[in-house]
């Protein structure tokens, strides 16, 4: 009847269950840079790995890790792509590491992943823990490596923790100071770090104070901090006004309920930064400086030599007033009168007639431009919002694994400065988004009464008014030919410049002219 088995065998597919594959991998791993550096833990474990591999007929094929990788979950980059090499090859029959806390420190997760592998007939081997996978009482074993693996891994996080908590409460900060402050002994420990406040955090200094006494806008602290050197946008200037980091004050998610008092210069009080900060204590009616009522063009015009805003004077003599550069550049002084005069020509050509366009078609022109205008960008934005998510997902990761003491500062400094810097400049480049779908109709009815009496805002309007219709159509603000006695503007709001083309367009078509929409000048843009 035996004659007969391995007819029977082939007949149904049957295998025998032994495992005939001797190929192996190696895969090797530690948990710090330090430690890869020194390489004397990855020497050896490739070392036992190896011997074990002679010792039992296995041939090795390939090796993986050999760098430092926190085991605390398993995507790990080398880890990874060792796990799929293995699955994909069909001829591995071994993965061998020194011990089981090598291959992962995740407990349930790293035992569900040496069950699938053991599916496609692969064995796990911790060379220096024998243990036989192949009964219960083996398996119960591994699964108990692993869990002890997460226990200790744990411990240490606990262990790491309550030393970082206990610098915090002592007034330490213990990652990267924010913009406007330094850390001269970023690579030493916390206690003997010297954080220092830079030139930008004098610059945010004065902006505090700005803010406190409420004698600009957002804006235009913005342009004045821009001008003085310091690239920022409203976004990050309103972040920076919400962080006590720069009343002295310590405020983190690792100890949420705490208020705690730091060991770095503060560049604004504890008083002035609850002023800004609570409703109630704002101040709500704008101040100005002297002189800005028959000066309204002072938050704008720059001069036109060195860059600089233009402040003004009187003359008692001529009883006029005059703008002038606040660095006293020569031949820039400008009759107020004479200004005024050509701004407001200026403001003409963005005037809207409602007797020259037709305005029913004009919203849904504008519309079409606007969405023409944009789509050349919005693969771009999205592009850049993807990416700044990214980046920020990258260093909440890495936050937490310094927090939980898986990267030492070194390391955490490196990256997390790269990755700030990267989040400032995305933000940046998002500071002006262009119009949404959900919003484009509502802005270009609310634009078109806006461009309706803008010689009436200027002509009419108070101090406040004039200023914010300035920094609407130009908002990088703009200077003054004197010997073509015209306004140069540096950049004008889209929107605007729009309005004058189509306006252009539409009127040579009550005049008879062949002009086609879609063919509004391609000057026109974001």
């Amino acid at each position: 009847m035996n004659d007969h088995k391995k007819d029977f065998e082939k007949l149904f597919g049957l295998k025998t269950k032994t495992n005939n594959r001797k190929k192996a991998i190696i895969y090797t791993r530690v948990s710090t840079k330090e430690q890869a550096d020194n390489n004397t833990s990855l020497t050896t474990q490739k070392k036992y790995c190896e011997e074990y591999a002679v010792k039992n007929g296995f041939e090795v094929v390939e090796y993986f890790g050999g760098t430092y990788e926190s085991a605390k979950t398993d995507e790990r980059k080398e880890f990874q792509r060792m796990i799929k090499y293995a699955r994909q090859n069909s001829t591995i029959g071994y993965i061998l590491i020194y011990s089981y806390d090598r291959f992962s420190r995740s407990g349930a997760n790293a035992s569900y992943i040496a069950d699938e592998l053991n599916k496609q007939g692969i064995t796990l081997i911790a060379v220096t823990q024998k243990v036989d996978t192949s009964n219960a009482g083996g398996k119960m074993q591994q699964d108990f490596f692993f869990l002890l693996s997460r226990f200790d891994n744990e411990m240490r996080r606990d262990k790491t923790k309550t030393g970082m908590m206990e610098l915090l409460r002592k007034g330490y900060w213990l990652w990267t100071p924010p913009r406007g402050y330094k850390n001269l002994n970023k690579h030493h420990r916390a206690v003997d770090w010297d954080i220092v406040v830079t030139d930008e955090g004098e610059l945010l200094r004065k902006a505090f104070q700005w803010r406190v006494k409420n004698t600009f806008s957002s804006a235009e602290i913005v342009r004045k901090l821009n001008l003085q050197g310091m690239k920022i946008n409203e976004r990050r200037l309103h972040e920076i006004f919400k962080n006590p980091f720069y009343c002295g004050v310590l405020i983190t998610k690792m100890l949420p309920d705490e208020v705690i008092f730091g060991q770095h210069e503060a560049i604004v009080s504890q008083e002035d930064f609850i002023k800004i900060n609570t409703p109630e204590s704002k101040v709500v009616s704008k101040t100005y400086e002297t002189m800005s009522d028959d000066l309204p063009l002072k938050k704008s015009l720059c001069c036109p030599e060195c860059g600089s805003l233009m402040t003004g004077f009187f003359v008692k003599a001529k009883g006029l007033f005059y703008y002038k550069c606040q660095k006293k550049c020569l031949g820039v002084n400008i009759s107020a009168i004479k200004l005024h005069q050509t701004f407001e020509s200026l403001l003409n050509e963005y005037q809207l007639e409602l007797n020259e366009i037709d305005a029913e078609v004009l919203p849904e022109v504008m519309q079409m431009k606007l969405v023409e205008i944009s789509k050349s960008d919005a693969n771009e934005i999205t592009a850049t919002k993807s990416k700044l998510t990214q980046i920020r997902k990258e260093l909440d990761i890495i936050e937490g694994r310094f927090a939980t003491g898986k990267i030492d500062n070194l390391i955490y400094t490196k990256f997390s400065e790269k990755h700030k810097n990267e989040i400032s400049e995305l933000e940046e480049k998002l500071s002006n988004p262009n119009l949404t779908s959900s919003n484009l109709e509502k802005c270009i009815k609310h634009g078109i009464k806006i461009a309706q009496k803008l010689s009436k805002i200027w002509v009419s309007g108070d101090l406040f008014d004039k200023h914010k219709l300035q920094h609407l159509l130009f908002p990088d603000g703009f200077a003054y030919d004197k010997q073509n006695k015209r306004v140069l503007t540096f950049r004008t709001n889209v929107f605007f410049e729009l309005i004058r083309s189509i306006s252009t367009v539409l009127s040579g078509i009550k005049n008879g002219d062949s002009i086609k929409i879609d063919q509004i000048s391609a000057l026109v843009t974001s």
